[in-house]
């Protein structure tokens, strides 16, 4: 979800890129400071930073916090700036390929199985995912994206995002995607059209699952 004047995702890297919620100056403080430790970490070890260590980085500086801007607190105040955020950090590398880990407020990171929700929003569209989302089982694990296009999944995304947008006051009306794949990353936003038109297809395939529901119970009743 993207504020109306700040785009809250962020590129961090090559291959990653972090989603927060939270405060627009803190976002922004959040997102150059990871940046900047990301390319430090590949120059050091000369290779490519993944979802995995945005997420490390994030951890350590919600627990810790982050040094004040102002010179005067640099030299005379150790004040940390703290940071009511919840993230999320995704991305793509040839040893794990894709992968997005959640940063909760606090510092712990969940690494998700098919997918995952944060920020304001994501109590509205939390169901919508879990029933709308495809989820293929091979020998114990989850092949969320198994059978899926790159359209698909921006499909879903446009839908929950636009229930998202239309259910909650204190969401965004701007959405940026971001896709992740073995050729780089790209971002665009949605105009406020293409939000109309999701949320429309989004709410009719509700309306449609909840009458199949209504006829399966009638039809169960004895």
């Amino acid at each position: 979800m993207a504020d109306r004047f700040t785009d809250k995702v962020q590129q961090v890297s090559e291959y990653v890129v972090l989603v927060c919620s939270g405060r627009t100056a803190v976002v922004q403080r959040l997102n150059q400071e990871i940046a900047a430790r990301l390319r430090f970490y590949q120059i050091q070890h000369q290779r490519l930073p993944t979802s995995r260590h945005a997420a490390a980085v994030l951890r350590i500086l919600m627990r810790m916090g982050l040094e004040p801007v102002e010179e005067k607190q640099q030299r005379n105040d150790k004040t940390q700036v703290t940071m009511d955020t919840d993230a999320l950090a995704a991305g793509w590398s040839p040893r794990e390929g894709p992968r997005i880990h959640q940063v909760l407020t606090g510092g712990t990171v969940l690494e998700a199985r098919d997918y995952a929700v944060a920020g304001h929003g994501a109590d509205y569209i939390v169901g919508f995912m879990d029933a709308h989302y495809p989820q293929v089982e091979d020998a114990g694990k989850v092949l969320a994206h198994a059978g899926m296009s790159k359209e698909d999944c921006e499909e879903i995304v446009r839908r929950a995002m636009a229930l998202a947008v239309g259910r909650d006051t204190q969401s965004g009306e701007g959405v940026t995607i971001a896709v992740v794949n073995p050729q780089g990353t790209t971002k665009r936003v949605l105009s406020s059209a293409e939000l109309q038109r999701s949320l429309k297809k989004a709410l009719s395939v509700v309306q449609a699952t909840e009458n199949r529901k209504e006829k399966e119970s009638e039809g169960a009743t004895p």
